[in-house]
């Protein structure tokens, strides 16, 4: 099988194929876009009567990846009769190609053909809807809910894709378990079940549009969106070129996943992620879109990260094995349920480490001798391959630090030896007992009781901000006072009201990027 195994995307080959799409992508420009015209005149074009046009489309639909490929399609299908998208990168795809490639929906065919026959998009929405503590739009969570099984249906069908595995997501402590059901579809490929991941919708969609009819122009770096009165009318390109559209845009440009200064100024966690742990998302996400739309007077909303923990992809997939660990603060104490969904745990690191440390706060994943023999899942366990070499390695370069005595332990990490020596024994006799006496937690509970002691500094890896642009449940982009732009659409995760603070888990995005950017080329092809 190539890119994953059944159970999901391995560590390799994620970091594998992530290197060789970010190198390929970084080939495209890089700079964030100006809210400026093309020939550098702030306020040139902003009534596109006076504009002269080098290209004329019913649609243009600025970003290649799954959510623009998807709206390119959608548009076509609905009656746009010339669409093209415009991608700043050298190729298609963005970090959705980089994906593993879930996507969540209730109620679907491939659940019941595993014997999934009790979900639905109302358990899917309460679900979705409990991990937001309340801060998304109940319009927009309903919508994708509602849609997701008809969605996940249509993608297969435009776009040649089947589903390899479903799997399940891992709980918040508030949240009903009740509303967990095995429903993140793992995308492959309908000629060849083998193949899996992001890659092969943005390939297959790619190949859908143009065959369509559609446009697709790579290396084309968006810059500016051209006003007529209060509608979206145009676009311009750093190239110099204006473009007008006929009837909507669609904006499908990803997040500000390495924008620094708009990470600064809005999102805390994504500012830490990038300027001290990992980013990695396709190095054209700069949240060109977003600074677009904020230029014509788009709302804006923004949240956390998609963040995990890459070597022991801790949490993630319900059919994997996990490894016996506890996470620790830099006072060497507990103070999270580890066997949370990852993003819930991985936003709990970051408020730790800048609890205790600020800016240069840490965490720390505490493991005993049996990591060494625990599943491949985990980079340095024996049976991962290549775990030995790369677990010398993290010793040898301080990243992972081993002692024969939790004292020894906390001695090289910086912690009171005192409280990692209690945190460990409290543990291990919950463990003897049954039962997360702090906590509640109900998975792994193996106590850590083995020498050597093992400590890793945890590094979040982060895959994604959340927040951007707010839309509406036809995907127009909404102003200032909550009105839609004329003309002007979201799709994919530049889009905002959808995802709350933390991730709710694998598939979510996905599942947002192919809900919007269908009804988003729908919606430009209509206005």
């Amino acid at each position: 099988m190539e890119s994953t195994d059944m159970q999901g995307l391995s560590r390799r080959n994620f970091i594998g194929g992530a290197a060789l799409g970010l190198g390929a992508l970084a080939m495209g420009s890089l700079a964030g876009c100006a809210p400026k015209a093309a020939n550098g005149d702030p306020d040139a074009g902003s009534g596109s009567a006076a504009t002269s046009w080098d290209g004329e489309y019913d649609v243009i639909v600025c970003g290649g990846g799954g959510g623009g490929l998807t709206a390119a399609y959608s548009a076509l299908e609905n009656g746009a009769e010339k669409v093209i998208v415009f991608e700043k990168g050298s190729q298609c795809g963005g970090t959705t190609a980089l994906a593993e490639g879930a996507v969540q929906a209730a109620g679907t065919s491939w659940q019941k053909d595993k014997g999934i026959a009790d979900d639905t998009p109302d358990l899917l929405y309460r679900f979705w809807k409990t991990d937001s503590e309340g801060l998304v739009d109940d319009d927009l969570i309903r919508c994708m809910a509602d849609n997701a099984a008809d969605n996940v249906q249509w993608m297969a069908d435009s776009f040649s894709i089947t589903f390899a595995n479903v799997f399940g997501a891992y709980p918040a402590p508030y949240l009903d378990e009740a509303l967990l059901k095995d429903r993140i579809h793992l995308i492959a490929d309908a000629a060849d079940p083998t193949k899996t991941g992001g890659a092969i919708w943005t390939t297959n969609a790619q190949k859908a549009v143009t065959e369509k009819g559609g446009e697709i122009e790579t290396g084309i770096e968006v810059s500016e969106i051209i006003m007529d009165g209060d509608a979206a009318a145009g676009v311009a390109v750093k190239n110099g070129k204006r473009y007008k559209a006929n009837k909507g845009i669609v904006l499908a440009m990803a997040g500000i996943e390495h924008n620094e200064d708009l990470a600064k100024r809005y999102n805390p966690q994504h500012y830490w992620d990038l300027t001290t742990q990992s980013v990695i998302t396709a190095p054209t996400d700069t949240g060109d879109g977003i600074v677009m739309g904020m230029a014509v007077g788009a709302q804006t909303i923004f949240h956390g990260c998609v963040d995990l923990l890459l070597p022991t992809w801790s949490y993630t997939n319900n059919q994997n094995p996990e490894i016996p660990y506890i996470l620790v603060n830099m006072r060497g104490t507990r103070f999270v349920r580890e066997d949370t969904t990852y993003a819930f745990h991985c936003r709990a690191l970051f408020n730790e480490a800048m609890q205790w440390g600020g800016a240069g706060g840490a965490t720390y994943m505490v493991m005993d001798a049996k990591m060494t023999d625990s599943d491949k899942m985990c980079a340095w366990s024996d049976n991962a391959e290549g775990g030995a070499e790369a677990r010398e390695a993290a010793l040898e370069d301080g990243t992972l630090v081993q002692a024969d005595t939790l004292e020894g332990l906390a001695e090289a990490i910086g912690v009171p030896a005192e409280n990692l020596v209690y945190t460990v024994a409290k543990w291990n006799d919950d463990c003897a007992a049954g039962a997360d006496s702090l906590y509640g937690r109900t998975k792994q509970l193996t106590a850590l009781d083995e020498a050597p002691f093992y400590a890793w500094r945890t590094q979040n890896s982060n895959i994604g901000s959340i927040g951007g642009l707010r839309i509406n449940t036809d995907a127009a982009i909404l102003d200032e006072a909550g009105n839609p732009i004329p003309h002007l659409f979201g799709a994919g995760v530049n889009t905002a009201g959808w995802i709350g603070p933390y991730y709710p888990g694998s598939g979510t995005c996905l599942q947002g990027t192919l809900n919007w950017g269908r009804i988003a080329g729908k919606s430009a092809a209509g206005a």
